[in-house]
């Protein structure tokens, strides 16, 4: 059966595989207050899944008459070594975020979602550029410690020559990161100046 596994013991494994990892994002409608908009559309969470389950169909999670939740078709989150600066500046904002991007279906599958995930990443600047249109769903959740510290296991890695302080799970002290001999504070104030966009989305 697909998702059968913990969430907890799916995390574990599927972070300590290398340079990606699968999941399934969780689509939520609600009813609209807005006069033209019968409902809103979110994305409220992600879930690990197991290489047995990476070609499992979307299918409904839940539904009451707040709100219906669906479990979208797998899909794969990759770190690349391009993305590094964009990855940094994400640890050190005030809140580490994964970025999601949904394209619409033109019919609905698994009994009313209208939703295919078309991207997930570690990178705002990558997400924002999604975000001119009116035809995708973007979503910003908090990354969650397990999936922190593995993107921060992956940073320390290519950085070799710089001092990388993984973060506390109970604070965070952005002076103490080391970008080479610059600290990341003072990169993020430089990557503003330069007019580089910024690591969260509005």
């Amino acid at each position: 059966m697909c998702y059968a596994v913990q969430k907890s013991a799916m995390w574990e494994t599927a972070l300590s595989e290398g340079n990606s990892i699968h999941l399934s994002l969780v689509y939520e409608r609600m009813a609209s207050s807005h006069p033209w908009l019968d409902w809103e559309w979110s994305v409220r969470g992600m879930m690990p899944v197991a290489d047995s389950d990476i070609n499992c169909a979307p299918r409904l999670l839940e539904s009451s008459e707040q709100a219906v939740r669906w479990l979208g078709e797998p899909s794969r989150l990759d770190l690349h070594r391009t993305d590094l600066d964009a990855y940094v500046y994400n640890l050190t904002s005030p809140q580490p975020s994964v970025y999601t991007v949904a394209h619409e279906l033109d019919d609905p599958i698994a009994d009313g979602l209208i939703w295919k995930t078309h991207l997930v990443t570690m990178s705002s600047y990558e997400a924002e550029e999604y975000m001119s249109g009116d035809d995708a769903l973007i979503g910003k959740l908090a990354m969650q410690d397990d999936v922190r510290e593995w993107l921060e296991a992956f940073v320390a890695l290519h950085y070799k020559d710089s001092t990388f302080k993984k973060r506390r799970r109970d604070k965070l002290d952005t002076e103490e990161y080391k970008f080479g001999q610059e600290s990341l504070l003072e990169l993020r104030r430089r990557m503003l100046a330069s007019g580089k966009p910024e690591g969260e989305l509005h």
